[in-house]
């Protein structure tokens, strides 16, 4: 989805009626005005843009009454419907409309013709001054660039060199050329408490392509699993040469890093990183631990904590039977726990060698915490899913490492959300458990980012203390 933005903050104001007070059409009309405002603001502030109902395209053969030249296969017919745009406008279509795509492609080229809607406000048109009824009205345009955003897309259709002849799709989720393409339709709905907006780092145009996705099909769950979040796609893709800004950095609540990318990062980019984490921004690093002794390891640590599991669910019929069964029992847990504690040593020095490549490059300053030892409220563990462990596979073992706005990841986390083909073997149990994972560290990343901001001061609204200002300081008065 889009990030649109919310309405400007600016308080309403409305006509003072008093008795004996004349009214004329600019005092009528700033009545009506105030009362369109606050509603543009209320389904602005609620809603998100979209089509409500209707708004079919249907491709139909060219109306008997149109000139030779417009006879062919270029016409389709919007079927009525309702929409809201950003600014909380209805666009209200009441009877089917015949449109013909004129734009033409030319060099070889596939264009891509888009099929918009947008409100028209009837007082800004010209009129007979006789009318006492306004309509109000919309206006269709189809473009070649993409649809802003007070634009609302009802289809979009692409188009080769040659004649058109616009037919419906073989199958409505692969239209090819000159097909009808509705798949990118946006519905309106409830505005969700927070939008996410994402970015990671290019250089690899794969590792970019994969990344991509994988939040993508993770931002798809949200619907379902929680419609309190949203994601926006498609996920930037910032400039790993480039001598990066704060500025250019802060529109994003998360930014993606994989390891193989920490070394080519300038001074520059390292400063404004580190300044973006202290602004309340988080960074995802993803640590591939592919042909490494630590994934070995991390593989063995839960095999040895199955066991143990295992061994504890099997005690009461399995040693109780022999005089010497508990004794056994004991020793076998012991035994169990020194290795496990033996082996999780071995991790931690591996995983200390990792970290340290990291913090010459990264904003590391505070210690790294696992995420078994999070406290059991810190959202990572349980807003909006509660964990008590993280979940491994032996397959795709994995240990998550956060602090201060850093969310270091050993393993190939992203690729288990984007359902890749090395991932296929994974039931859809644990596919929805590890994107309940991902969720939850999204979450994290928003709320750290959302409170972060709402303790600072913003510059669009520091005025000179010796300019007028309607504005009052409140103090406490009492002692």
């Amino acid at each position: 989805m889009n990030d649109f933005p919310y309405p400007e903050i600016q308080s309403f104001e409305r006509l003072q009626v008093s008795d004996g007070l004349m009214i004329n059409s600019e005092r009528w009309r700033l009545a009506h005005e105030y009362h369109q405002h606050r509603q543009n603001v209320q389904f602005q502030s609620l809603f998100l843009p979209g089509i409500i109902c209707g708004l079919g395209v249907a491709p139909i053969a060219a109306p008997t009454d149109m000139p030779a030249k417009f006879q062919d296969g270029r016409w389709v017919q919007i079927q009525p419907g309702i929409a809201i745009d950003l600014q909380g406008n209805f666009i209200v279509v009441p009877t089917p409309l015949d449109f013909r795509i004129s734009t033409s492609a030319y060099d070889q080229q596939i264009t891509t013709v888009y099929l918009v809607l947008s409100y028209v406000d009837p007082a800004k048109l010209k009129r007979s001054q006789n009318n006492e009824i306004l309509v109000e009205t919309f206006r269709v345009n189809e473009k070649t660039d993409l649809p802003s955003d007070n634009d609302i897309e009802i289809c979009r259709i692409a188009i080769a060199q040659g004649i058109l002849e616009i037919q419906k799709p073989q199958d409505v989720f692969a239209p090819v050329l000159s097909e009808l393409n509705l798949r990118d339709r946006i519905q309106a709905k409830l505005r969700p408490q927070n939008i996410i907006s994402l970015a990671c780092f290019g250089g690899n145009s794969n590792l970019v392509t994969a990344v991509q996705e994988n939040f993508y099909f993770l931002g798809q769950a949200f619907t379902s699993l929680v419609p309190s979040l949203n994601l926006v796609t498609p996920i930037a893709e910032l400039d790993l040469q480039s001598e990066l800004t704060l500025e250019q950095l802060l529109p994003y609540q998360l930014i993606y890093l994989h390891n193989s990318q920490v070394t080519s990062l300038n001074e520059t980019t390292q400063r404004s990183l580190r300044e973006y984490v202290i602004n309340g921004g988080s960074i995802f690093i993803e640590v591939s631990i592919q042909q490494t002794k630590l994934k070995n390891l991390l593989a063995i640590q839960y095999e040895l904590r199955s066991a143990k599991a295992q061994l504890k669910r099997n005690a009461k019929g399995q040693f109780n039977d022999s005089p010497d069964g508990l004794t056994d029992y004991a020793n076998m847990q012991v035994e169990l726990q020194q290795e496990i504690e033996a082996i999780a040593i071995e991790i931690q020095s591996h995983t200390n060698e990792f970290i340290a490549d990291l913090q010459s490059y990264l904003p590391m300053e505070s210690p790294l915490i696992n995420f078994t030892e999070l406290e059991r409220k810190h959202p990572m563990r349980s807003q909006p899913f509660l964990f008590n462990n993280l979940p491994i596979l032996i397959e795709y073992p994995l240990q998550i490492l956060a602090s201060g706005g850093i969310i270091t990841v050993f393993g190939s986390l992203s690729s288990i959300w984007g359902g890749l083909p090395e991932t296929q073997d994974l039931s859809r149990e644990n596919l929805r458990t590890f994107q309940e994972l991902g969720i939850n560290v999204l979450n994290y990343a928003t709320q750290r980012y959302t409170m972060t901001k709402a303790m600072q001061t913003n510059p669009k609204y520091v005025t000179d203390a010796t300019t007028t200002s309607d504005q009052r300081r409140i103090t406490s008065m009492y002692s």
